[in-house]
């Protein structure tokens, strides 16, 4: 008697399994990439790859401007001790800046982030981790922040952001 899928009650979730394998892809073909010019690089899809790390609650290696459509960005966490980390990619109409980010961060917390156009994020990355997305953005003015709570070493801590951990960026 052959098996058929879900005969035993059990049935694959082909959505979950959708989104970790991509998330498998993704992870692998920016290892697995070269570089073409300072914070970016190319996987085998012809996708640019963006590797931002945050180290001392500090975004780097995220270039100033890119190029607008689909593109990889990979988040490394590099605290010297246990803290979680994300970015959450808000695009800032016109006049705004990551200031404006910090600032209502200051006022509401992490319900700041609902004030502004999210273009998706990259969550909970814990301290020696590393974690990817895929965005496909338009021209605009874009940035990176993390609403997270908490200190190096654990407890509770204030959102990131109202300590700056933003990164403003456009996309051409």
């Amino acid at each position: 008697m052959s098996r058929q899928p879900g005969s035993d009650g059990w049935r694959p979730r082909l959505g979950w399994l959708g989104v970790l394998w991509m998330a498998v892809v993704a992870l692998a073909l920016a290892g697995c990439s070269k570089g073409e010019a300072q914070g970016q690089e190319t996987n085998t899809a012809g996708l640019p790859v963006y590797k931002l790390s945050v180290q001392k609650f500090k975004y780097s290696g995220m270039p100033a401007s890119i190029k607008s459509g689909e593109s990889i960005i990979t988040l490394t966490n590099r605290e010297a001790g246990a803290v979680t980390h994300e970015f959450v990619l808000l695009g800032l109409s016109s006049g705004k800046t990551a200031n404006d980010i910090v600032a209502d961060a200051k006022q509401k917390g992490d319900k700041a982030e609902e004030d502004f156009l999210s273009f998706g994020e990259v969550a909970d990355v814990n301290t020696g981790s590393t974690h990817a997305g895929v965005f496909s953005l338009p021209p605009g003015t874009y940035a990176l922040a993390c609403f997270e709570k908490g200190k190096i070493g654990g407890g509770e801590g204030a959102v990131h952001a109202t300590i700056g951990m933003t990164f403003q960026f456009t996309v051409a």
